[in-house]
């Protein structure tokens, strides 16, 4: 079994609640929190003190996924492999990767949806094809999160709702806005042998003010991974880019 702590951060191009970039801002929260892994949402410019690698150096992590503005990164104190980069359409990204951690091994999947009922649609359509989360060759725990692009209403979910379970923490899931949050815009989802020990919104006053969204933060553990292999009598895709067996 593996427990580690994570953190889902749309950093919004690392500006502030009122719009100034002001990258020490998130890098605070995120130190404060001593996170094992973020999954962040919306990096900040590839060049200057607004990047994803600028970011990394402020918390002492490692980058993953390359630098774009708008895209989605992992900062990791743990080695992370598989690394890929999907576009989603609409400007919607979807950064994959596995996680190496106890002898256990953890898929991971950051995205940013559209704000647009039609386009958040198409964009469940690939996440949930052969290629994303329904690659059978995904057969470790899998963590899914990131920016929803949800309205309040959560229209155009119901796809994803069918094929994974949302974490049972926190209680309070409101996190968007982040002055007066009111609804759980951000969001993280599990799918296999892997589950939520506890977690919370973050919603400090510092929090406030760095992005216009508050983190989500979680103490996960999997169990054994080759119990789920044994059970479901997966077969392995056999390529270079089949990911090793779990555990």
């Amino acid at each position: 079994m593996a427990t580690f702590r994570i953190m889902s951060y749309h950093i919004n191009g690392a500006r502030s609640a009122v719009g100034e970039v002001a990258p020490e801002l998130c890098a605070a929260v995120i130190k404060s929190q001593q996170p094992d892994l973020v999954m962040v949402q919306r990096i900040g410019s590839p060049i200057g003190i607004g990047s994803a690698e600028q970011l990394a150096k402020r918390v002492g992590l490692s980058l993953y996924g390359s630098d774009v503005e708008g895209g989605c990164a992992f900062l990791s104190r743990y080695p992370l492999k598989y690394i890929q980069e999907v576009p989603l359409g609409f400007g919607g990204q979807c950064l994959q990767a596995d996680l190496e951690l106890e002898n256990e091994r953890i898929h991971l999947f950051n995205f940013t949806l559209s704000l647009n009922v039609k386009q958040r649609r198409q964009q469940f359509k690939l996440l949930m094809g052969s290629e994303l989360l329904n690659n059978p060759s995904l057969t470790c725990a899998t963590i899914v999160c990131g920016d929803f692009g949800l309205p309040l209403w959560g229209g155009g979910l119901l796809p994803l709702n069918d094929n994974l379970k949302r974490a049972g923490f926190p209680a309070w899931r409101a996190n968007f806005p982040g002055k007066i949050p009111l609804w759980g815009r951000d969001r993280i989802y599990f799918r296999g042998p892997i589950k939520a020990l506890d977690g919370n919104v973050i919603m400090t006053a510092a929090a406030r003010e760095a992005s216009t969204h508050l983190p989500l933060v979680l103490t996960v553990a999997t169990n054994d991974t080759r119990e789920v292999l044994k059970v479901k009598k997966m077969i392995r895709v056999s390529s270079k880019q089949a990911n090793p067996a779990c555990g």
